[in-house]
């Protein structure tokens, strides 16, 4: 009999697996498949999921959550300071995010100078914003364990006047300028950000975002010496923690069905063999594609009728893998390039396309003289459910939209394998992070889904739950997941 037992093969499974081990629960992680790290091929390291990684150095949710499983002469293996780190690029512009939030300004006024006066109002309420969001999360970690429902929402009623006052300044004045600006904070919200936000004003939690390359760390995912980290360099060293703090990890296991009264049970099968799990809660990754399916007639997730606001996949990762000849990349490229297509109006999933690159001297991620690329776009819905046909389509799209901002790219691919993509992208669905939608604009966006479900025993984790905070988001997602687990075994 387990305490806790949890399916999932994502990074929020894992923290809700090492999060509930460590508060002393006898606690099993079961997840089906193999959790490849990279895809590795022709001398090239592809990581799983390429999204930029946030705060694994300083004083982060992320490295506190670390600093308690390793000692500090151990430390977190540093990555390589890269400065911008971050850019987008659109048909007429290039904007380079610095860390240095002057030198951002500076540089926004330098491509945009009729905003001049928009852009220094805007950044001050980033600035502003982010750091109250900041203080609001660090209060509710330090009253999580309470677990009485009523302080929550005596907070956020406190917090309502000042929400409300920063989320009116979080919107970007035209003034019937070009609408450029606007599109270079959209582009970086797509992709800091597992949620939807479109048009302003933004939800506080984009403040948060937007001042991670200047308040925070925001790093490569790979780096001389280590390969792809990103997410998945984390998750080795994770799961080692997890076995040896005592819990149990199953990998490989196909669950084939599932029972939630008067206990947990669920039966699994690897091999030609079958065992069966009991515990008393069950945590499950939302991103399990059978999470519906092996609990049927029982709503887990939101559905589009309920009265409170209701939040759905809107976009789902596609990654294209290419090796390319250095001399065929601009020497200014930075580790993360977000390029937009043509348009005016709002970035939209079909506009954009994210570029992750190996560092240069990077020899775990790609042979000498040679760079690694994941080229990620979103598509409408999961590559499990599309055709070869379909993707093979949106993997040529990808190389005629990057034709305007790497016009040799064809002539200095030195590997690229459409058919390798395509099965690593399906296979790794469970694991990275869709895009979601709310039928409401959020205020917040701090919290946009509780652990708790309809199902007796049941608790959801994943990034769906902390989707405004995107990566850090994730983290704490697994933590609510196995605190809220916690809570209500003593209540028992």
């Amino acid at each position: 009999m387990y305490d806790t037992i949890i399916i999932g093969r994502d990074l929020s499974s894992l923290i809700a697996a090492l999060t509930s081990v460590r508060k002393g629960r006898k606690t099993v992680l079961v997840m089906e498949g193999y959790p490849e790290s990279a895809y590795w091929q022709a001398g090239y390291a592809f990581p799983m999921d390429p999204i930029p990684l946030s705060g694994p150095a300083g004083r982060q949710i992320f490295s506190n959550f670390l600093g308690n499983l390793w000692p500090a002469e151990e430390g977190i293996p540093p990555n390589r300071p890269m400065d911008p780190v971050f850019q987008v690029i659109l048909p007429d512009h290039r904007v380079d995010c610095f860390a240095n939030r002057a030198r951002l300004v500076e540089e926004l006024i330098r491509e945009f100078p009729g905003q001049e006066q928009e852009i220094n109002r805007f950044y001050r309420a980033v600035s502003k914003t982010g750091r109250l969001v900041e203080r609001w999360m660090t209060e509710d970690e330090s009253a999580r364990p309470d677990g009485v429902w009523w302080r929550g929402m005596l907070r956020r009623l406190a917090r309502l006047p000042a929400a409300m006052a920063c989320r009116s300044s979080l919107t970007i004045r035209e003034d019937g300028k070009d609408n450029a600006f606007r599109r270079v904070v959209e582009a970086q919200l797509k992709i800091l950000s597992h949620l939807e936000m479109d048009g302003d004003p933004y939800p506080l939690s984009a403040a948060y975002l937007l001042s991670l390359p200047a308040a925070r760390d925001l790093s490569p995912s790979s780096g001389p010496g280590g390969g792809p980290r990103g997410i998945t360099g984390w998750l080795g060293r994770l799961q080692r923690a997890f076995t040896e703090l005592g819990g149990v990890l199953m990998e490989g296991r196909t669950v084939i069905r599932m029972e939630t009264e008067p206990e947990v049970t669920v039966d699994l099968e690897c091999d030609g063999s079958s065992s069966t799990l009991r515990g008393r809660r069950l945590i499950v990754s939302a991103q399990w594609e059978k999470l519906e399916l092996l609990l049927p007639g029982r709503k887990v997730l939101p559905g589009p009728n309920r009265r409170c606001a209701s939040i759905h996949p809107a976009a789902y990762p596609f990654c294209l893998h290419m090796g390319v000849h250095e001399e065929g990349l601009p020497e200014s490229m930075a580790p993360y390039v977000v390029v937009v297509r043509e348009g005016t109006g709002l970035v939209t999933n079909h506009d954009l396309v994210f570029l992750q690159t190996s560092l240069p001297g990077d020899t775990d991620s790609a042979p000498v003289g040679r760079r690694a690329i994941s080229a990620t776009v979103y598509l409408a819905d999961s590559p499990l459910r599309l055709g070869d046909q379909e993707l093979k389509d949106a993997a040529m799209g990808i190389i005629d939209a990057l034709e305007g901002f790497l016009p040799f790219l064809r002539d200095n691919i030195d590997y690229l394998r459409v058919d390798q993509s395509i099965s690593f992208s399906r296979r790794h669905q469970e694991m990275v992070n869709r895009k979601y939608r709310t039928r409401r604009r959020p205020l917040f966006g701090m919290k946009t889904l509780s652990p708790r479900t309809r199902v007796p025993n049941v608790l959801l984790t994943g990034g769906i739950l902390r989707a405004g905070l995107g990566f850090e988001g994730e983290i704490l997602a697994g933590m609510d997941a196995a605190f809220h687990a916690e809570r209500e075994s003593q209540r028992i």
